[in-house]
């Protein structure tokens, strides 16, 4: 649990930048909404990282995770550094090196992703997924709290190429208390004989593709994956641009993602118990309806005007949803993958939902720059609605058991 913690901050480290950092950042530099909505698109390899999930599951039956952890790690390590020396803002005749310093973080923490989720399905028995996932949203939130948040109000003081120190010296430190974890020392136990044939390995390949799609029900399920959470996907990108164009500075955003985000710990926590304690399916219900409804007390906010108090009420809240809503969300994908196949079935799954987010994520940019941002926050929360109810009326017939 303590490894899977430890990873999954790590993962969160690049993502707080990209999320939460670079948005504000964009944003003061003058760079339109759409194009802030479109920041989702530069996650690109955690889109496609289903691709080359099976090579990377495969390999693991016969190289130990620590190899690719550190890699993967240490690599993006020296990347943020050197996105500190080109710059985060695109503008000037560094844009193409920022852009793909970027994509190539992405690329290497969504293939460190497979592998860190793997291990959680093939380690973590089905009693303790609630907990299991509980520790990755947490541990996921921790990362982006480090490299939004603080990275936000330290930039405040200090310039960006010595703020971005902090993500990058973060993920060194983990991979350094990691490495002589037990669960990465050693190559998965489900590997093929030793002489099976080229055409039994491509066979092999052929069916950590498509394997998942196979079992019953599984497409109504990737439908509800693509779409649980497109309520946050829409609206949640926009929320800080709201909040620079309502007079925030940077710094007061910062501190107000550090007091959401730790909120969205206890969110995490939450749904690990309703998963426990209601099941997979009722869990998803309510965690849904309330992520669908506090993103659209967003709206009040647009139209009542960013007063902190009212922005502090609606953020904790929507916080605690999302959370929550990760959780159980994760919980159920965890349980429909399949052993041999762990990081690729997660993968798969996770993938859809980030490259519907990204759709999503673009769309509400161009709604909220064409009419306005209540009206896309009081859209977001109405479609969130309506796949919660569409999940709550079909999933007794169609969810794979």
């Amino acid at each position: 649990m303590a490894t899977l913690l430890a990873l999954y901050i790590a993962q969160g480290l690049p993502s707080g930048l990209f999320a939460h950092a670079l948005p504000v950042l964009w944003r003061e530099a003058g760079i339109g909404l759409a194009w802030i909505g479109a920041l989702k698109l530069l996650a690109l390899p955690w889109i496609l990282k289903a691709l080359w999930a099976p090579l990377i599951d495969r390999s693991l039956w016969k190289v130990a995770p620590v190899r690719w952890v550190f890699g993967l790690q240490s690599l993006a390590a020296l990347c943020l550094i050197g996105l500190g020396v080109v710059g985060l803002t695109p503008q000037g005749s560094w844009l193409a090196l920022t852009v793909a310093a970027i994509l190539l973080i992405n690329l290497l923490m969504a293939t460190q992703d497979i592998i860190t989720d793997g291990l959680a399905v093939r380690h973590v028995p089905a009693i303790w997924r609630g907990l299991a996932n509980t520790l990755q949203v947490a541990g996921y939130k921790i990362g982006m709290l480090a490299g939004g948040a603080f990275l936000l109000i330290l930039a405040s003081h200090v310039d960006t190429q010595t703020a971005l120190l902090l993500p990058a010296c973060l993920l060194i430190l983990l991979l350094v208390l990691v490495f002589r974890a037990p669960i990465l020392s050693n190559p998965h136990p489900l590997s093929s004989s030793s002489g099976s044939s080229s055409s039994d390995a491509q066979s092999g390949i052929i069916d950590g593709f498509i394997g998942l799609i196979r079992q019953p029900g599984m497409l109504f399920w990737l439908g509800i994956v693509a779409c649980y959470k497109v309520g946050d996907a829409m609206g949640s990108g926009m929320v800080r641009p709201m909040l620079t164009d309502g007079g925030w500075t940077s710094e007061a955003i910062g501190n107000f993602t550090l007091a959401t985000t730790v909120v969205g710990l206890v969110g995490a926590a939450i749904g690990g118990w309703l998963y426990t304690k209601l099941g997979g399916r009722r869990s998803l219900i309510w965690a849904g309806i309330a992520q669908a409804v506090t993103i659209s007390a967003w709206a009040l906010v647009a139209v009542k005007g960013t007063g902190a108090a009212l922005v502090y009420g609606v953020g904790i809240a929507e916080q605690l949803a999302d959370g929550a809503s990760t959780v159980v969300l994760f919980a159920m994908m965890m349980n429909l993958c399949r052993q041999k196949w762990a990081g690729t079935d997660f993968t798969v799954q996770a993938s859809i939902q980030v490259v519907i987010a990204g759709l999503f994520g673009l769309l509400g940019g161009m709604i909220a720059q064409t009419y306005s941002y209540e009206l896309l926050l009081g859209l977001a929360g109405c479609l969130g609605l309506a796949v919660v109810l569409v999940f709550a009326l079909r999933s007794p017939k169609t969810l794979p058991p």
